[in-house]
């Protein structure tokens, strides 16, 4: 395997550090991984990792990007007991920038193009065909934890890492059995629209 095959999983978490950890900008974290993304994506367009978004539907896709909301619903319930002690959310939020309109577009941003630009690069370009866990679904899941501990207790950001490992290792099987990107897709897209719409009406309360 090429060193850069084993360094490219971790690209998040740099994005991540310098942006959240050094600029305190959201906006900066996101566009920096996804820069890097679509810059490796572009270069290996010919091998039809963007096409696949479009194929791989089953029957069974719409209970799971059904259930897929559960993840919004679940942090909107579990706020009083996970968030930071005397953390504020709107507070934190504005530290990293992204209050007020700059909120409304990361929401949309972050909501409707981040899950197929991610299950691109990592179901598509970076995917892994074993029926095993791998350490591509830890590293994939790693990441979320720094992100989260900015907002969780540390032990609930962790209880995420599981829950993404098994989801990472779940949508790589989806795209092992049908052959296409779709369904993972989708149901990324409804997960995140849900907790981007749970944190919105968090702010409210």
């Amino acid at each position: 395997m090429k060193l850069s095959q084993v360094l490219l999983p971790f690209t998040p978490y740099a994005a991540v550090l310098i942006g959240m950890g050094i600029f305190s900008n959201g906006w900066i974290a996101i566009l920096l991984y996804h820069l890097v993304m679509m810059v490796i994506l572009f270069r290996a367009r010919r091998s039809g990792f963007i096409q696949n978004i479009f194929k791989g539907w089953r029957w069974w896709g719409f209970p799971l990007c059904l259930g897929s909301i559960g993840g919004g619903l679940l942090i909107f319930l579990l706020w009083p007991i996970i968030q930071t002690a005397g953390g504020n959310l709107s507070s934190d939020l504005v530290r990293f920038h992204l209050h007020g309109v700059s909120w409304k577009l990361f929401v949309l941003y972050y909501g409707l193009f981040h899950p197929s630009l991610e299950q691109v690069f990592w179901w598509g370009y970076l995917g892994y065909e074993t029926i095993r866990i791998h350490w591509k679904d830890v590293v994939f899941a790693g990441y979320h934890f720094i992100t989260m501990t900015y907002f969780v207790q540390w032990p609930w950001a962790l209880v995420s890492v599981f829950v993404l490992t098994f989801m990472a290792w779940f949508w790589r099987q989806i795209v092992r059995i049908t052959g296409g990107l779709l369904i993972p897709v989708l149901s990324h897209l409804f997960a995140d629209i849900s907790v981007m719409v749970a944190v919105t009406v968090l702010l409210k309360l």
